[in-house]
């Protein structure tokens, strides 16, 4: 295989299709599709995840009642 170069290749936009409630991105050798209802950050909830884990201060129930307040909000 000869593939020298093409890990610094850069995607045009027109080989980029954006549609409302399904993000795709395709170029020459992939297709990746994500269904998504609601633009949300999701680096922001594994910020919140992450800090919830090590708060020490919560229990383990405190901390599953915490986690599903976080996804549900998110999934809304």
């Amino acid at each position: 295989m000869d593939n020298k170069g093409e890990g610094n290749r850069k995607v045009s936009a027109s080989e980029i299709n954006i549609d409302s409630h399904i993000k795709k991105i395709k170029t020459k050798d992939v297709e990746i599709s994500l269904y998504i209802k609601k633009q949300k950050n999701p680096a922001q909830l594994l910020e919140n995840l992450y800090l919830l884990r090590h708060d020490d201060s919560l229990s383990k129930e405190e901390k599953n009642q915490a986690v599903k307040k976080i996804m549900v909000d998110y999934m809304r």
